[in-house]
Order: C-alpha cells, then structure tokens, then sequence
C-alpha cells in the first residue's frame, strides 16, 4: 500500500509542476473579463444557456429531466417505470466586472433529496488568474464540470464518471483558476483547490467493497486536514481538449487533540479526460485510476485500487431536415463503459455496452433512446447480464 501511496504522490507532484507552469507562463492575448473569470469547459458553470438569453445584472435558470426505464437483470425485471432523477436550478449574477456568483440547487428523485451542488463567489485578481471560494465542483475528470442532462447526449452517466470519480463531486473550498492565451488556436486552462476532501465512508458506508461514492458530503472536514483537487487542460481551437486531473489527500481521522491515534491513509484519484470534434463527429471519453490506503487488518476485504474508462463517438446528423424546426437535428452514437472496483482480485467489475439515437429540437432540449447491455461480476467473480431500454427528455430552461 505504500508503494500505490509513492507512486500517488509522484503523480501529485508531477500535476502539481504542470499547473505550476500554467500559472507561471506569460499572459496571451487579451480575453473578455467573463471568459477569464469561469469558462474552463464547454458547460461549466457560466457557460450555460441562460448567460446567452438573458440580460441584466442577474440570470436565472435551470434544466430538468425525465426518464422511463425498463431493466432486466439476468432476465427478471428489475425496474419498469417512470424516474424523475433531478431538476436543477442555477442562478449567476455580475456583481461587478471583477466579482461574480454562482449557484445551483438540485432537486433529485422527484424532490426525495435536496442538495446545494455549487455555491460559490468567483474573485478576478489578474488577467489570466481568478480566486474561487464556496461550495465548488472539484476539477476531477471533464465530465464533474460538464454534467448537465440537457447537454450530454446519453441518459445515464459513464459509470467511471459516477463510481471512482464520483459525479457530482461537490466540496467546499478554496483556489484559483483561470485561462491563458498560448497562441491563436491553443489555451491552457487551470483549476486548482484546496478542498475538505473524502471521509471513511469509502470503507464504512458500504457492505460491498470499497465504493468511493460513499466517502463525499464531507462538509465538516473529518481530520482538519485539507485535500487537494486540481486540473490543467490544452485546448486546441474549437475542435479538441485534454485534461489531466487528481484529487488527493487524507480521508481518515488519524490525529486528535494533536496527537497522532493511527496511521494517516490517502485516496488519491488521478484522471485523463479528452473531447474531440470533426466535422459531424464527436469523441470523448475519460479514464482515472484510484488508489486507496487500506488498513493491513482490512485488505483482503477492501481493495486498495481501482479503475475505470470510458469513450463514446456521437454523430449528427439531418440538420434542418425538419423545416419547421430549422435548428433540430439527430444524433446516433455508441459508448463503452468499464470500471474495476478492484484491480488486485478477479471479479468485482463491472461494463457497459449502450447504443444512442436521440433527437435535439434546439440544442437546449435532447429527447433521448438509449439500448444497453451490461455484465458485472462479483467479489467471487460470478457473473451476471443486465439489459434495458432507456427513454428520456432532457433541457435547460
């Protein structure tokens, strides 16, 4: 296990001497003040819809969606219904040219549970370097800072962007990010936070294994300690982006009242995210590794790494072939899921086969149709197949 921490920390630092050189290097040309202060990813949290449709000091929206869902799992019919799984609201306002505040509210499971998922006050000190502060989407992975329903052409989320990630990862925080002209069709964009990081419910909240899900809402840092999340990505033109991420730190209480009770254990999370366009086609896809620093009395029950990957290729296609809605078009596409919950045991995995037709109005609005087939296995490394056909209509408003 202190081998996987070495070499975690090694990736650290190598991220960390990136960022170091995104930050060091000499301003680019002239960008608007709005762009400096947040755009990082095609929708992240300013570069959404209502910023483009409304005017004025404060804009309001939101998106919502709705699924039906018919699954099977080793042919028994496990779900056949209707799903409301999130509406969101966000809010934007410009308090002046150097300050800005974000928000959004999400309401998932048909109102079941309400969650502050981005609260936060953005603060441009410098062309090129901008102070965020609040409740912030750490920068692991692409697909945390791009989410939203309306704007993703699949229904469900990749399983490596929910299971080792884990989407939506929301923590309080503190850091700096910002954009810098190195040419005139290539960007470095950077983020970079101290963050409260990821509690013991990795191990204590699930009777399955290590799931690292399990180990967010850490509002109230459990051991005093910050962790640290950070992403630097090259963006060329319009067409592609690549990322590199890592979220890392301390995830259990190892010291009280200053002195040290056990030994300090670390997750760390590192990811290499990509998007790519050419002509009608779009590639994109995301892959992290996670190594997680179990107890000795626990690792044959615990695992100590974990894995995931996936790609999708999503073409457009019939643009204006419906007269009366000159801006719809439709979409075809496939997408491959793979995660290992544990990569020192056979078994314990699980994949994901999906194939896409959907059909966009507006780009704002998806209607979606969605046919998969999975396989997963267990600890004991037991196999068993899932499939189903997924519906469902997404859009901003």
């Amino acid at each position: 296990m202190r081998a996987a921490s070495a070499s975690a920390a090694a990736r650290a630092l190598s991220l960390l001497a990136v960022l170091l050189v995104a930050l060091a290097a000499p301003i680019g040309a002239e960008e608007p003040v709005g762009e400096q202060k947040a755009r990082a990813v095609r929708g992240g949290v300013y570069d959404k819809p209502f910023s483009q449709h409304l005017r004025g000091r404060t804009a309001l929206g939101g998106y919502a969606e709705i699924h039906y869902r018919w699954e099977r799992d080793d042919g028994i019919l496990e779900e056949a219904s209707f799903v409301v799984p999130r509406f969101n609201l966000f809010t934007a306002t410009e308090v002046s040219d150097w300050v800005t505040i974000a928000a959004e509210l999400e309401f998932e499971d048909g109102g079941e549970e309400i969650k502050l998922e981005y609260a936060a006050v953005d603060l441009l000190l410098i062309q090129g370097l901008a102070v965020r502060a609040g409740m912030v989407l750490s920068p692991i992975g692409r697909f945390n800072l791009s989410h939203d329903s309306p704007l993703n052409e699949f229904t469900d989320r990749p399983l490596v962007s929910t299971q080792i990630i884990p989407t939506t990862l929301s923590e309080p925080g503190l850091g700096l990010l910002g954009l810098i002209s190195l040419g005139e069709n290539l960007s470095a964009r950077y983020e970079l936070y101290a963050v409260n990081g990821f509690d013991d419910g990795i191990l204590t909240a699930s009777p399955g294994g290590t799931r690292i899900p399990e180990g967010r809402g850490n509002f109230e840092d459990n051991n005093n300690e910050p962790a640290f999340a950070g992403r630097t990505s090259l963006r060329f033109g319009q067409s592609a982006e690549v990322g590199i991420s890592l979220h890392s730190g301390a995830y259990n209480v190892w010291k009280q009242d200053g002195l040290e009770t056990e030994e300090r254990r670390t997750l760390d999370i590192l990811a290499l995210d990509w998007d790519a366009s050419w002509r009608a086609f779009a590639v994109s896809g995301e892959a992290a590794r996670a190594a997680i620093d179990i107890p000795p009395g626990l690792a044959s029950l615990f695992a100590g790494r974990q894995a995931g990957v996936y790609i999708q290729v999503v073409r457009r296609l019939g643009r204006g072939r419906i007269r009366s809605i000159p801006e719809s078009d439709f979409g075809v596409g496939a997408r491959w899921d793979a995660v290992d919950f544990d990569r020192d045991l056979d078994g314990d995995s699980e994949s994901r086969a999906t194939g896409l037709l959907n059909y966009r109005p507006t780009p704002d609005t998806a209607l979606k149709l969605d046919f998969f087939r999975g396989w997963s296995r267990d600890r004991f490394n037991v196999q068993a197949k899932s499939a189903g056909v997924l519906a469902s209509v997404a859009t901003y408003f």
